[in-house]
């Protein structure tokens, strides 16, 4: 028995065959049938019995529901009558899905042999591959033993946030009261909240031991059982912050861009002087009083972007005017009470090409060995730094020069390569930090996907040391047209959302869901004169990202016609209606 549908999403036509196989492996199943009214839903859109026949699929949009665009989309349901007495129905739904089998197309059904009037089938939508606005309903075939038509009553949409929604992201598994620490009292706040629902919870996220997005009785017993067989909680003493709790103390930051980062042109001299590259491609000295005003606008986080191959000898030691130098920008963040993340910025390049470190396996010993030797000094100089200093290994590593600089091919030999050359720089930087002395054994540390990308082979391709204080680094400048490469003015979050959406989506499934948090530690929009719009576009980016539990900087370079927040000509703040989207958005996360 043959079963082929024909499915049509984002303008692409698409045919999948679908083999028996598939379908035996859909039972009939209480876990894709409920008891439940479809009016528990987030979302739900009457269809009022319209007909869906094999090969003949309904589309229907996630906007048409009136999805909120910043939440995610856990579950579809699907409640529909058919008079099933002595017939088999194989109800499904699918989408396009970049990266997911054969076809990109991703599908979900299973088989029902329950006579039946009417039912409700629920549909999971899996976090790696997040449902786009388009998706459709479908019916499978059966044969002589199915029906080749059922009534759509009413599709319903669960999210995980988003307006109605929302269980909030995970900071340590367990700690359901929210103490730092997991023992018998998150037993006994659980137990109460689900007998009476009387007890607030400090962190529901934290319950969620089952991943469903919902509490219930599976969650308590997965809590007990991991207490007593020692997967959670250490003696209920561990106090310890983890690297996603550190995190959600980073409410929104500001980039020092286009300053300690400078390098000479291939084709130049390096500067004589080393303090002159701090005003090589802009005009101001930073200053105490700029990082004051920064702090005053509301960010708790500056990014101090630094090159170091051009300010070091031939022996790699650093000079040590430019040392002195990072250590006193870094010094007016520390002492404002805010959190610093410390860099190599522009020093991936062929050495030919004034580089210092390229990720290819014939420049890895030269690029191993200049990354061993920055981060060892910076952390000899940092070493007595309390957390609020965090290193970031490396700045949007990459193959300069090569047709896939910026988009991996996932079957090309050179990106394959430099992405493990990447993993083992990093390992080498995280390497060099923990060896030092100090407070570097247990520095909080970023590391970049390559090019500092969201997209799914980058993350794919991303091997993270097996390190608890790690945070993963990513560079979104999304949707590309509005934010950065394109003229387009103006934003609409019910379609330019969506991939901000999806990138973030990816994310949650890659690093939060595997306990480990992600810095968006580049963001921003192009100045087309264009504020009211960037103000919704910022607003609507943090606050996907806030759904997530990721913290956002922006990108700063000091050039009005890109990012400015900051004139840093007279310490003004500028663009401030773009500053208060900023601040509104990011006020949900704590400080």
């Amino acid at each position: 028995m043959k079963h082929r549908i024909t499915a049509k999403a984002g303008g692409l036509l698409i045919t999948a065959a679908m083999l028996q196989s598939q379908f035996t492996a859909f039972p009939a199943n209480a876990a894709n049938l409920t008891g439940k009214d479809i009016s528990e839903c987030t979302y739900t859109m009457d269809l009022n019995g319209q007909v869906l026949e094999i090969n003949n699929p309904v589309e229907l949009t996630l906007d048409s529901i009136g999805v909120d665009a910043a939440a995610t989309v856990t579950e579809i349901w699907l409640s529909f009558s058919a008079d099933t007495t002595g017939k088999a129905v194989q109800p499904a739904f699918g989408y396009y899905a970049p990266g997911y089998g054969e076809y990109n197309w991703y599908q979900e059904g299973f088989y029902i042999g329950s006579a039946s009037a009417v039912m409700t089938a629920v549909f999971e939508v899996p976090s790696e591959y997040p449902i786009p606005d388009e998706f459709q309903l479908q019916l499978w075939g059966a044969g002589d033993d199915g029906i080749s038509s059922v009534k759509i009553n009413t599709v319903g949409v669960m999210t995980k946030n988003g307006a109605g929604a929302g269980i909030g992201t995970v900071t340590r598994r367990g700690d359901v009261n929210n103490d730092r620490a997991v023992n018998i009292s998150d037993v006994v706040s659980l137990q109460q909240f689900l007998l009476s629902q009387s007890e607030a919870l400090g962190n529901p996220a934290n319950a969620d031991l089952d991943g469903n997005n919902r509490l219930n009785c599976a969650d308590l017993t997965l809590l007990k059982r991991g207490l007593m067989d020692g997967t959670l909680g250490e003696n209920g003493n561990n106090t310890e912050e983890t690297a996603m709790e550190f995190v959600s103390h980073i409410k929104v930051g500001w980039n020092l861009g286009n300053t300690m980062d400078s390098i000479s042109s291939a084709n130049s001299a390096p500067l004589s002087n080393v303090l002159q590259y701090e005003t090589y491609w802009q005009p101001n000295v930073t200053t105490k009083a700029m990082i004051d005003r920064i702090k005053s606008a509301g960010f708790n986080t500056v990014r101090v972007p630094v090159s170091w191959g051009q300010k070091m000898d031939s022996n790699y030691k650093i000079d040590e005017k430019w040392m002195n130098r990072v250590q006193e920008i870094v010094d007016y963040v520390i002492d404002d009470g805010m959190y610093c993340i410390l860099n190599i910025h522009h020093d991936n390049d062929i050495r030919s090409q004034g580089g210092y470190f390229y990720p290819d396996n014939s420049h890895y010993t030269q690029s191993e060995k200049f990354v061993t030797a920055v981060w060892t000094q910076i952390s000899e100089r940092f070493a007595n730094y309390d957390n609020h200093l965090i290193f970031e290994t490396l700045n949007e590593p990459r193959l300069i020069g090569h047709r896939n600089e910026w988009w991996i091919d996932a079957n090309n030999s050179d990106c394959k390569m430099a992405m493990d050359c990447i993993n083992k720089l990093n390992a080498a930087s995280l390497k060099a930090i923990r060896n030092s002395k100090g407070n570097n054994a247990t520095r909080f540390v970023m590391m970049p996907t390559y090019a500092a990308s969201p997209d799914t082979a980058n993350l794919n391709g991303c091997v993270l040391p097996d390190d608890p204080r790690l945070i993963a680094e990513i560079h979104a400048y999304r949707p590309d047209a509005f934010a950065l490469n394109g003229t387009t003015a103006q934003f609409d979050p019910s379609t330019d959302g969506r991939g901000v959406i999806s990138f973030m989506n990816n994310l949650d499934s890659r690093f939060i869901q595997k306990g480990i948090p992600v810095i968006i530690d580049e963001f921003g929009a192009v100045n087309r004169q264009n504020d009211s719009e960037r103000a919704e576009w910022a607003k609507f980016y943090i606050e996907t990202a806030n759904s997530h539990g990721i913290p956002c900087v922006w990108w700063d370079n000091n050039y009005d016609g890109d990012f400015t927040l900051l004139r840093r000509s007279d310490n003004t703040l500028v663009h401030t209606t773009v500053i208060d989207a900023i601040m509104n958005a990011a006020a949900a996360r704590a400080e």
